[in-house]
């Protein structure tokens, strides 16, 4: 072993005998915002940082962060982030024995035996169940829905959104032209149709892409209705027919509510199901549109409206 190589063995041993923790760092997008494949706004957009979502910093180099999301790798602009170390266990237990008051917002639980669950799945452990009205301190913002909370006896776990009515989780979004770089007006205070209909504006202006299930490298229109609707514990199936053939109770026209699902046949033949969308009020419905290119609201009497074959309800 040469010296150089004996030094920097003797100088980990030293490290890792002190107890030194290097801390990873993580972002928390405070506005939905453009991936791009370098340092620059005229650079080519490899996916989007959704709002309230987390990824692992890679460097930070003055008005630029590159991150890694969704398994996309590429650059954010810094300030429409939030960037924290993680802490160790020992440093997290102290954060958390301080005054959560001071600290978190709150958010009230929605049902009776809602459950905490020790991870990000509906089956994982359930670690406590809560009564509707019982408090809990909003520690972070998940992935898919979830959010880590603790309770007010210390109990810390993951629940998903439609469990939870969060304190003054409202904000507001200029959209930019050529994509995000400003925040939405989203309010999950309503009902389970409000919240689902205020996640799903999250994704407005973000492309349409044939087969695609995801924010980050964009949503063809059954990939965006199921990623939605997977936020909140509601499995769908993959493709608009599928959904229409299994997914829900059919309804009239006219009994549409705000969260129900709208089906189409955009070739014009009326005898199949090519297109689907989530109807927002006021005969509009918001959807991934191939035509448009991206996530998009629409009119139901628009062209759509002309190919349009039923609607079925999910929501109960």
């Amino acid at each position: 072993m040469n010296f150089k190589a004996l030094f920097a063995t003797l100088l980990l041993a030293l490290f890792l005998s002190t107890g030194t923790t290097v801390f990873a760092k993580t972002a928390q997008a405070t506005a939905t915002i453009n991936i791009r494949s370098s340092p620059s706004t005229s650079a080519k957009i490899v996916g989007v940082f959704p709002k309230g979502f987390k990824a692992q910093v890679i460097s930070t180099s003055g008005e630029w962060t590159k991150i890694s999301y969704d398994g996309v790798v590429g650059y954010v602009k810094t300030d429409y982030i939030m960037i924290t170390n993680d802490n160790s266990k020992a440093n997290s237990k102290k954060a958390l024995s301080t005054s959560d008051q001071v600290f978190y917002q709150t958010a009230v639980v929605l049902k009776d035996n809602a459950r905490l669950r020790s991870d990000k799945s509906t089956s994982s452990k359930i670690v406590k169940t809560l009564s509707k009205g019982s408090k809990v301190y909003v520690l972070s913002r998940e992935q898919n829905g979830w959010i880590k909370v603790k309770t007010s006896d210390g109990v810390i776990g993951y629940m998903a959104y439609y469990l939870l009515k969060i304190n003054g989780a409202s904000s507001s979004k200029t959209v930019s032209r050529g994509g995000y770089d400003r925040e939405d007006k989203i309010n999950y205070n309503g009902s389970l149709a409000d919240r689902i209909i205020g996640f799903a504006k999250n994704f407005l202006g973000i492309r349409y892409r044939y087969g695609g299930s995801s924010p980050s490298t964009g949503f063809d229109c059954s990939g965006f209705v199921q990623y939605v609707f997977r936020n909140f514990g509601i499995h769908l199936e993959r493709t608009a027919a599928d959904m229409a053939a299994s997914n829900g109770v059919r309804i009239s026209p006219d009994e549409l509510r705000p969260g129900d699902l709208v089906f189409f046949d955009t070739d014009g033949g009326r005898n199949y199901i090519n297109h689907v969308g989530i109807y927002i009020g006021n005969g509009m419905y918001i959807h991934a549109s191939s035509a448009r290119r991206c996530v998009t609201i629409s009119d139901l009497t628009s062209k759509y409206g002309t190919s349009f074959m039923m609607a079925k309800r999910v929501i109960r």
